[in-house]
């Protein structure tokens, strides 16, 4: 006999049976496309690796730049020998490379050789953006240059690093226009790589570098003066050149340390060039016959030969015969190292000083109050000034100014107050420094061709120099 309770729970279990069926088959399909949702997410997050959020962060900031040069060619001499009426050829000549945006109102840091002689500069930002460029300053010496855009809108500007941090072995991105391939294309080129070494100091064109970065990021032609970031996006260098044995990249490039470029663009920006303090000291690179006398390491500190007492470095105590070990913490290896640094130096800051006097090592602090903006080599019985950014615009090149001729130099009557000196023979004289150098070399018997410029015309007369006297 089945109990009417029983009927209904039969009845019951069979409808229980009949609902948990197709629940079950739901609760497995949900399962499968969560579970390929989770693994296309984890999927997209494996690739969203950090190098490419530094990327993201990083590359809008960094712009293509085309540089063209106008030269004009002489006429042959095959052209005057067959009576043809020779003409004078223009060509042009473009340069590409890299640039990173340092500010929203359209500042971008380059370096020095792309845009050096150019008479137009285009830029492409990474939307597209093209734009006119204009040269507000440049520094021969750390192979660096300002540029500066015209724009309506805000720019995508570069976070800045530092440096002094960075550690051997540590991932970077290398991001610019190497060969050219983002002409047309505003996308820049992404390498990466790590830091290979730091504090690097290499000769490239006669030109020393001192404290680079170097990187195994592949860094082509085109990549100067694009960005070498770390892995937060951040800028730590600028790309500057590579060293190869087949014009390619073979994992050995370099970048001028962002520290220093930072403090090139203070100097850029403020006088449109960087014009070294007043130290009025000159040194002497240490010989091994001297570092056994002074009883000190080879390439360790540099010899004092000359230093006013009055000059910031003689107030603190330092004389003529010391050996300056370190400066700011760095360590001075030798005349191009201590040139390179000083040139930098703060001023209106207590600046540390290692030195060693008879083998002891001893500490004091210097403070810089002046930068030198005038210079009056001897016999040449006239004074030079470094031009601000204001007085350089009145003038088609960049070079030094004449301030003062004396009435008994040989060039009175061929140089007067306010000519613009921009080359010697085959050198341009882009600063007072640059001038120091080519003067250097010409001290004994010599004739050159000085070129200057004078109410917008550029003119070029010879010059003799005898024994120091310097006459036309």
């Amino acid at each position: 006999m089945i109990y009417p309770w029983q009927h209904y729970s039969r009845i019951a279990g069979l409808l229980l049976c009949l609902i948990l069926i197709p629940v079950g088959t739901f609760n497995s399909a949900y399962s499968a496309e969560f579970s390929k949702a989770s693994t296309q997410n984890a999927v997209t997050a494996s690739r969203r690796t950090a190098i490419v959020t530094a990327v993201a962060k990083a590359s809008p900031a960094v712009v293509n730049i085309s540089a063209v040069r106008n030269v004009e060619t002489q006429p042959a001499f095959e052209d005057w020998f067959w009576g043809e009426i020779p003409y004078s050829r223009r060509r042009s000549f473009q340069t590409v490379g890299s640039g990173v945006i340092v500010d929203k109102k359209g500042h971008i840091l380059t370096n020095h050789h792309v845009i050096e002689g150019a008479d137009d500069i285009t830029v492409i930002a990474s939307d597209g953006r093209e734009f006119t460029a204009q040269v507000v300053g440049h520094d021969y010496f750390s192979d660096l240059a300002l540029l500066a855009v015209d724009t309506d809108s805000n720019l995508p500007e570069i976070q800045w690093g530092d440096s002094e941090s960075l550690l051997v072995g540590e991932w970077v991105v290398a991001i610019g226009n190497p060969f050219g391939l983002s002409i047309g294309n505003a996308q820049p080129t992404v390498t990466a790589g790590i830091v290979s070494a730091t504090q690097r100091s290499l000769i490239v064109n006669n030109l020393y570098h001192e404290d680079l970065i170097q990187t195994d990021a592949s860094i082509n032609r085109g990549n100067s003066g694009g960005a070498l970031v770390n892995i937060y996006g951040e800028l730590i260098g600028i790309n500057t050149f590579i060293r190869s044995t087949s014009g390619g990249s073979q994992g050995v490039g370099f970048a001028i340390p962002v520290n220093k470029a930072r403090k090139v663009l203070q100097q850029m920006t403020e006088y449109g060039s960087v014009i070294p303090p007043y130290l009025a000291v000159e040194v002497q690179t240490i010989t091994e016959e001297l570092a056994e006398k002074l009883s000190i390491p080879l390439n360790t500190g540099i010899l004092v030969s000359e230093i006013e007492k009055q000059s910031p470095i003689g107030k603190a105590g330092i004389k003529r015969g010391d050996v300056i070990l370190r400066i700011s913490e760095h360590q001075i290896r030798g005349e191009k190292d201590f040139q390179a640094l000083t040139r930098l130096l703060p001023l209106n800051q207590p600046i540390k000083c290692e030195f060693s006097r008879r083998g002891k090592k001893r500490q004091t602090e210097f403070t810089l109050k002046t930068r030198q903006w005038n210079y009056t080599p001897p016999g040449w019985g006239i004074t030079f000034a470094q031009p601000d950014k204001t007085m350089a615009r009145k003038y088609q090149m960049p070079g030094i100014l004449i301030t003062h001729v004396d009435k008994g130099s040989g060039l009175t009557n061929a140089l007067k107050r306010g000519d613009l000196i921009y080359q010697i023979d085959d050198t341009k004289i882009h600063s007072l420094e640059v001038f120091k150098i080519v003067d250097e070399n010409i001290r004994s018997q010599y004739k050159t061709l000085l070129y200057f410029e004078r109410d917008g015309v550029h003119e070029a007369i010879p010059v003799t120099f005898n024994r120091n006297n310097r006459r036309r």
